[in-house]
């Protein structure tokens, strides 16, 4: 893995407003730096706190115990695909719409296939 730059720079979707996040006009420096060149790893912008895998980890820790607990007090096996699901499942529900929505007729081949 390649070392983290020192002057990372600060995300700009943390501050950005209703607008920008809609339409994602905060990544609009990047695009240009990479139409202009190829991007590099020092022109990246820092992860948001609440996107860090620190952050992520622990969250789906306390599922996963909240899951063995379950198992144990069930005599089961533990599942981390339930535990993942619970941890989960708000975000992909959001995205999972928007897709549908954008993209409906393969959503629905995804289903027919599945």
């Amino acid at each position: 893995m390649l070392p983290v730059s020192p002057e990372v720079k600060t995300n700009p979707l943390q501050k950005a407003n209703l607008c920008s996040r809609l339409f994602v006009w905060w990544l609009n420096p990047l695009f240009k730096i990479g139409h202009k060149r190829k991007l590099e790893a020092n022109d990246m912008y820092s992860v948001l706190p609440e996107d860090r895998s620190q952050r992520l980890g622990e969250e789906l820790q306390g599922y996963w115990d909240q899951e063995v607990k379950r198992a144990q007090k069930d005599t089961q096996e533990p599942s981390l695909m339930k535990a993942i699901v619970k941890c989960y499942w708000k975000s992909y529900l959001i995205w999972g719409l928007f897709t549908f929505l954008e993209k409906p007729e393969e959503c629905l081949l995804v289903t027919k296939i599945l």
